[in-house]
């Protein structure tokens, strides 16, 4: 019978990696948001096509920022509900063996892992 772990240190340091990325990421939305409609208002009249090409870089660019902070964060939060289910997991099986041993008057150590 094949056991499968959750590799909990590594899901931990990838977390931790990308846990501020959708903060920046909205950030950088802005800042990009904010430099073309500069960039926009220094556009004359006489330069509509110009000033179309940037408020449409500024419509895609900041929303696709934003798309991909809200993605890193459904990332984070799945992230979190798998460790959570993992544990639920050990702590529902450790009770059930717990129950077994009781049941058949022997004594069952289990031991939780870090």
């Amino acid at each position: 019978m094949a056991r499968y772990e959750m590799d909990r240190d590594g899901v931990a340091s990838v977390r931790a990696a990308v846990s501020g990325d959708p903060a920046l990421l909205r950030e950088a939305a802005q800042v990009v948001a904010a430099a073309s409609a500069t960039a926009r208002c220094g556009v004359g009249s006489g330069q509509p096509q110009l000033a179309a090409e940037l408020d449409r870089f500024r419509l895609v660019h900041a929303r696709l920022l934003d798309a991909m902070a809200d993605a890193v964060a459904a990332l984070c939060g799945g992230i979190d509900l798998a460790v959570r289910g993992d544990r639920e997991t050990e702590l529902t099986a450790a009770a059930a063996l717990g129950s077994l041993a009781g049941a058949h008057g022997r004594a069952a150590v289990v031991r939780a892992r870090a």
